[in-house]
């Protein structure tokens, strides 16, 4: 019994998952994706969203993979993912050799409503890892409009600008 014990103490635990991608938000609707280190050097990012609605975020001449260089983000571009659109699943997939964009999206379409798949269910050559991670973006706040500060510290009425004026 005692060595029973011991034998279940010394099971390894479930990892959690590895993020091969941080999806960094910057405002309600807006992200970067960046590649953590380690990762293979190429990368397809697609976006579907909880209307059934499958967006490509990754794009090229070729439509094929883009390069994925760690710690940057991707493309050096920000993405915005529409609020109206509801919650949305963002899958990355990481391979050693350019893919073909539009045959990934066309497999992803054909599998949509199944949430469980991996990259072992794709017909894609060479080595591919999947991240899926899941976001909900949310309504960005108004920006606020500046006005002309008077010596005392408080606003110029006088000469700032008003959003209605003029209309």
């Amino acid at each position: 019994m005692l060595a029973v014990a011991a034998l279940a103490s010394c099971s390894p635990k479930p990892q959690p998952p590895i993020q091969r991608i941080e999806v960094r938000r910057l405002t309600g609707q807006t992200v970067e994706l960046i590649p953590a280190g380690g990762q293979l050097p190429y990368c397809l990012v697609f976006t579907t969203s909880e209307r059934g609605v499958t967006r490509q975020l990754t794009m090229t001449h070729g439509n094929r993979s883009v390069s994925c260089e760690a710690g940057k983000p991707l493309g050096g571009v920000k993405y915005r993912i529409p609020v109206e659109e509801g919650t949305v699943k963002i899958r990355t997939f990481f391979s050693d050799q350019k893919l073909n964009a539009a045959s990934v999206a066309q497999q992803l379409i054909e599998l949509q409503g199944r949430n469980d798949f991996g990259a072992m269910d794709l017909r894609l050559p060479g080595r591919v890892h999947l991240d899926v991670q899941t976001l909900v973006p949310l309504q960005d706040e108004p920006g606020s409009l500046g006005g002309v500060v008077n010596a005392s510290g408080g606003l110029d009425r006088q000469h700032s600008y008003e959003p209605d004026a003029g209309r």
